[in-house]
Order: C-alpha cells, then structure tokens, then sequence
C-alpha cells in the first residue's frame, strides 16, 4: 500500500489489478466519485475502504 498526496485521476489510472493506494478521508467523495467515473469508463472495477481509525480512503483495483 502506499500513501500519496498526489492527484487522484491519475493515481487511479496508473493502478494495476490488485494494486492498492491511500488517500486523506477528506478527499472520500472525491475518490469515490472518480473510481467510479473510471470504472465505467475504462472498464475497470475498483473497491474502496473507509479507515476511521487511520483517516483514510483505500482504493483497491480488483478487474
């Protein structure tokens, strides 16, 4: 997993399948909505986690 302030598009376009990556959960609506964008668009299929604990979003490309 690696943590990363950098922009989310890009970030989610560059995972591979089973790869995994961090966000603040201040940005929460932001990756939810892009990963979602980016699924449909580019086929792909992304699962997201909420760490309350760690107060962070994980995304995971799964397809």
């Amino acid at each position: 997993m690696v943590e990363i302030s950098a922009k989310i598009r890009p970030s989610l376009i560059a995972l591979n399948v089973g790869d995994e990556i961090s966000f603040p959960i201040e940005k929460l609506k932001s990756v939810r909505t892009q990963a979602s964008e980016l699924g449909a668009i580019m086929s792909r299929q992304y699962t997201t986690k909420t760490d309350r604990i760690n107060h962070i979003i994980k995304v995971k490309r799964i397809l």
